[in-house]
């Protein structure tokens, strides 16, 4: 998997409560917020081909520790890397 770092790719909210981070083929794969928790997904290309959606999920305040393993898991799962001072908990 090639790493990837493209600011098209890493959204963030107006507020910075909420990131969002997105696949080479457009969807959705991670959402971070300071609200609702962790979202990291799978790319709609390999929900295509049959494999389940979530690979990390929680729905919990999250707190510092939280937003280190989203961008772990971002680079895990998607080869994105995604800069861990976007967010301060």
């Amino acid at each position: 998997m090639v790493d990837i770092q493209a600011d098209e790719q890493i959204e963030m909210s107006a507020d910075g409560s909420t990131v969002w981070v997105h696949a080479l083929d457009g969807s959705t794969v991670g959402r971070f917020s300071k609200t609702f928790g962790i979202d990291v997904h799978r790319s709609a290309t390999e929900l295509l081909d049959g494999a389940s959606q979530c690979l990390h999920c929680t729905h919990t305040r999250p707190d510092n520790a939280d937003w280190l393993k989203f961008c772990e898991l971002m680079l895990k799962h998607h080869g994105i890397e995604v800069d861990t001072s976007l967010i301060q908990i």
